[in-house]
């Protein structure tokens, strides 16, 4: 985001929910969305976001008195598509108001205010049931309808769909039910999942939605695709297990939600669109308190290319940037598996990297096999992901999932295609600094217990597929198993187990496929022998800490550096698990 994010005043526009907000080439702005008395679709136009507030509002359109379209007018959304003007919005029956379906106004002049708005009818799609909120995107040359509809097979209020069109009208092929209110916070009052609002941005697609019931529990969740990945495959998306957006004590505003997403004025800031309330309390049917008030602030983006929704602006000028908690420092999470166990999850969890209080467990244990060696990984869309080993001999490494640490469900067990593998041991994830993730494994294509560090690389953000593995060059050949890599002003540094000698060696390398050279052998840092598992960790306030399995002696010890992993501090003993706890990863997050 701009360093010099414009700033504006909220609300933006009072009693006017459901917002959406679109730029024209020409900078203009235009606006509509739901008035209180459901009964007809509204415009707005300026030439700045600012000015939206007091620009004057035309109705271009009123409800029938019977039939369809004859009551609650909701959520209007225009958009200009191949030379024309279309308005979305959904409507009831005067008969039956809860009868909502979609539907589409077709207006051919290049002036919206101007012109005939043309009825096109019911948008239909292959059941007809409760639906609305529907919004348009095109991407990679096909236009896409994304809408909130009442699955007939659900017991809940409505899911998401995404489909093609073959009109701005209609839509053509299966639609793909992209996400279905399932999450604690999904299901407040009620089951739902609304307003769909497509961002694309950083090789992504972003589905921002709406979850839960219209009062102070009412948030906005995010569904996740990588721009390249077919958007009608349910398994290129992945959904953040929290909220992204929601009600905030400290800025006094509830209820946020049903968004879209527009441009600032310097044509680079991305604007996020929304409604909410500046109080809780809601004294009867929250949908006939009038207060949802349009607002809008700037928003922001995290360093791995994804979106900060930050929190809602308190009313008043927004700050240049979005209003987010302040940090509290880092938070390190320990996953192994214990001396007396390898088919069981340990989670701990540590402030400082060196004091680790044991979470409640085992959170997770595999439906089959073995589980050693974990290594964690917090992916992008808010999960925590495990890689493992799923057993002495084989061919597969397990996957599982979890939004908090504690609740894990097993994904699969990811079969990789080398001639001759026998064993496939301690997978290890790394995130590069493009984002990219990768899962660095030992592998035994020999049957003599030889291994090879091999690189694997995820091919969708779902981490659902990824490509075959090659071997690390300069590791290959010379038995090497449990390398864990960094990189570092962009050179990538291994520490790796020499599986003959059962030292700790060290090497570097310009790319993470290699090829790497070998620059500490034998006792070169005063770790000694029959060591393993090696586990970096970043520090706070500089250097960086090992982690390492002194397993003959049955002890955890850690050794720091702060020259850049060229000299090390003498090991000591990890306090409360050594002799417990046997090869873990450390993930470090910033809270």
């Amino acid at each position: 985001m701009s360093h010099h994010a414009p700033s504006y005043t909220n609300p933006l526009i009072r009693q006017r929910a459901d917002p959406h907000i679109t730029r024209r080439p020409d900078g203009r702005y235009w606006f509509t969305a739901t008035v209180p008395a459901y009964d007809r679709i509204v415009l707005r136009h300026a030439d700045t976001l600012q000015g939206l507030s007091t620009a004057r509002e035309h109705t271009v359109w009123k409800r029938h008195t019977s039939g369809e379209m004859s009551s609650h007018i909701w959520a209007p959304e225009l958009h200009f598509i191949d030379g024309a003007w279309y308005l979305y919005f959904a409507a009831g029956r005067a008969e039956d108001p809860w009868a909502i379906r979609m539907y589409v106004l077709r207006n051919a002049s290049p002036d919206p205010l101007a012109g005939v708005w043309s009825e096109l009818g019911q948008l239909r799609t292959p059941w007809d049931s409760f639906s609305l909120d529907a919004t348009t995107f095109e991407h990679r040359g096909t236009r896409y309808l994304a809408w909130a509809q009442h699955h007939p097979q659900r017991e809940n209020n409505t899911s998401l769909f995404l489909a093609a069109m073959d009109t701005p009208w209609s839509v053509t092929g299966a639609p793909l039910e992209v996400s279905h209110p399932e999450l604690d916070w999904e299901t407040v009052g009620f089951k739902v999942n609304e307003g769909p609002a497509v961002l694309i941005r950083n090789g992504r697609v972003f589905l921002a939605y709406s979850a839960a019931a219209t009062d102070a529990n009412y948030c906005v969740g995010l569904l996740t695709a990588d721009a390249d990945s077919d958007l009608l495959d349910a398994a290129s998306w992945t959904k953040s297990p929290v909220p992204v957006f929601r009600s905030s004590e400290q800025t006094g505003q509830y209820g946020p939600g049903h968004n879209s997403f527009t441009v600032a004025e310097d044509g680079t800031t991305d604007i996020l669109v929304h409604h909410a309330r500046n109080y809780r309390d809601i004294t009867g049917d929250p949908l006939d308190d009038p207060n949802r008030h349009t607002r809008i602030q700037p928003l922001g983006w995290h360093p791995d290319g994804t979106p900060d929704f930050g929190a809602p602006a308190a009313d008043g000028p927004t700050d240049p940037l979005p209003v987010t908690g302040a940090s509290t420092g880092f938070r390190y999470t320990l996953t192994g598996f214990t001396q007396h166990g390898e088919a069981a999850l340990f989670t701990a969890e540590s402030a400082d990297a060196l004091h680790y209080e044991p979470l409640p467990g085992p959170g997770y244990v595999p439906p089959a096999g073995l589980l050693r060696d974990p290594s964690l990984l917090r992916h992008t869309d808010g999960y925590y992901y495990l890689v493992y080993t799923t057993g002495w001999e084989g061919d597969t490494i397990g996957f599982a999932r979890s939004a908090d640490r504690l609740r894990w469900s097993h994904l699969r067990d990811h079969r990789l295609r080398v001639p001759g593998l026998a064993r496939t041991w301690a997978p290890e994830f790394f995130r590069d600094e493009d984002g990219s993730i990768h899962v660095i494994v030992s592998l035994d294509t020999t049957g003599d217990h030889r291994f090879t560090p091999h690189v694997l690389t995820a091919t969708s953000g779902s981490l659902t597929s990824w490509t075959e593995p090659q071997p690390m060059a300069g590791l290959d050949g010379s038995n090497y198993i449990d390398t864990c890599v960094i990189r570092v002003d962009g050179t990538y540094h291994a520490i790796t187990k020499q599986e003959t000698t059962k030292y700790l060696e060290y090497a570097t390398a310009p790319s993470l496929r290699g090829p790497y050279t070998v620059k500490g052998t034998g006792d070169w840092a005063g770790w000694g022998n029959w060591v393993e598992g090696p586990a970096l960790a970043p520090l706070d306030g500089g250097g960086w800490r090992l982690y390492y399995d002194a397993y003959r002696d049955g002890a955890y010890r850690y050794s720091d550096t702060h020259d850049g992993l060229r000299t090390w501090s003498a090991p000591r003993e990890l306090p409360g698990l050594s002799g417990t706890v046997r090869h873990f990863s450390v993930l470090r997050e910033e809270i």
